[in-house]
């Protein structure tokens, strides 16, 4: 399952003499003390699982399980990984033809359907996280796209063309204005947000969306603003930054832009000015340049390929500050870039590498890796598909040798989520909880 960072509707043998060891840091964070996989807990689902949509989030010590039956009737449980309690269930969250993804907050939990065939529309329901009571929702049209701060949602709504900044607790709206132009809107994100659990796809599981509560407007007249995330207020704004089809992130206190013309180069705008843009990179122009990562203290990573074919895919590394290339690695059919600290998890269609600070291999293995912390990593055996399969796990401090940590059976790897020390996952038609660490 892909667990995308930045939301939009449109379209996540075992060592024994290891887990003695004394605690090792490398580099600067604290190892994890993996053991052998055991199972804590086992969950019966407020709807019945099939082979419809189901899915699990965990952030901080809840896990939340959701479930959908054949009717389209949405079920969720929020579990304590603590106590392995039963904190709630819901067995009547909404009812959909098909349910698509939910996104876990500290304080709710947001669940969004596919697209109604009828309607044109999808729902999006937020629900209390203290006892899952539904706390408001909204429909969403086909390219609306959803951004969440600590305690507001921007909503671009792009058939009535509004811009929205919405009260995550009740759904009223904070500030709103017009927006004709089918703006793209970016988050700014901090090292912060890339140091805790992260899915196959890199997004944050518990983002510190309160450190850097700011987003950037990019309109169709290629300028550029940056703005409050809870007023809405404008502080800076810069003509010809980017266009609306640029690759674009914003990282501590930097956009970083990957033009889409003939010119293949990476900029980046200090956001306290948005002055004139540093070139980090240009690439041959027969080249293609894609996934931006921050992937360090003042560093970005992305891929670059050769001719368009991905079996020449590059992973490169470049200076955020002052531009220039650091390091290149061949990586083949890239699908995924993940930060770990200093190291970047590269994650294809069979394998996962890891690459340290220099942009040497640390290791390949088949399977998929996701990071744990900003040191930590946790390695599935095989993809994480949505059918009922088991997968061996094994968890890896950046630096030391991979504990091995035995079976998780029966299980959707697809529709799993972690913290540092459990994994939550949908069975065949129960929910179940393990300790890892």
């Amino acid at each position: 399952m892909v667990r995308s960072y930045r939301w939009k509707v449109l379209a996540g043998v075992v060592v024994l003499g290891l887990a003695a060891a004394a605690v090792v840091f490398w580099p600067g964070v604290r190892a994890i003390d993996f053991h052998p996989v055991e199972e804590i807990g086992r969950f019966e689902p407020a709807v019945p699982v099939g082979s419809a949509w189901s899915d699990a989030e965990v952030i901080g010590e809840r896990a939340y399980f959701a479930s959908a039956d054949p009717d389209g009737r949405l079920g969720v449980v929020a579990v304590d990984t603590g106590s392995r309690e039963v904190v709630w269930r819901n067995p009547a969250v909404g009812t959909a033809a098909l349910w698509d993804r939910m996104i876990a907050l500290p304080s709710a939990l947001v669940v969004f359907s596919a697209l109604e065939s009828g309607t044109g529309k999808a729902q999006m329901r937020l629900l209390s996280a203290e006892d899952g009571a539904e706390l408001w929702n909204r429909p969403l049209g086909a390219s609306d796209a959803v951004h969440i701060g600590a305690d507001t949602m921007v909503l671009v709504d792009r058939v009535e063309e509004r811009l929205l900044g919405l009260d995550l607790a009740d759904g009223r709206v904070r500030w709103e204005e017009k927006d004709p132009d089918a703006t793209t809107v970016v988050t700014v994100t901090t090292q912060a947000d890339l140091a805790g659990p992260a899915g196959s796809a890199g997004r944050p599981f518990s983002p510190n969306v309160s450190d850097d509560d700011r987003f950037v407007q990019i309109n169709s007249d290629r300028s550029a603003s940056v703005r409050d995330i809870r007023t809405g207020k404008v502080a800076r704004t810069r003509p010809s930054v980017a266009s609306t089809s640029d690759e674009v992130i914003a990282h501590e206190g930097r956009l970083f832009v990957q033009e889409s013309g003939t010119a293949k180069r990476i900029f980046a705008y200090d956001l306290e000015k948005l002055g004139e843009p540093v070139t980090l990179h240009t690439a041959d122009p027969a080249d293609s340049l894609s996934k931006l990562t921050p992937c360090g203290e003042a560093r970005l990573c992305f891929v670059e390929t050769a001719g368009f074919d991905h079996d020449k895919d590059e992973v490169v590394a470049v200076d955020a500050v002052k531009g220039g290339e650091l390091w290149r690695h061949s990586v083949a059919q890239v699908e995924s870039l993940t930060p770990v600290g200093d190291s970047l998890l590269a994650v294809t269609d069979d394998s996962s590498l890891l690459l340290g600070g220099g942009g040497d291999a640390t290791w390949t293995v088949p399977g998929v890796a996701v990071r744990l912390d900003a040191g930590n990593v946790l390695r599935f055996s095989d993809g994480l598909t949505t059918s009922v399969g088991s997968r061996s796990l094994s968890g890896v401090h950046v630096g030391d040798k991979a504990t091995e940590m035995g079976l998780v059976r029966d299980v959707r790897p697809g529709a799993c989520a972690w913290n540092t020390s459990v994994l939550a996952c949908v069975g065949e038609t129960d929910f179940a909880l393990y300790s890892f660490a």
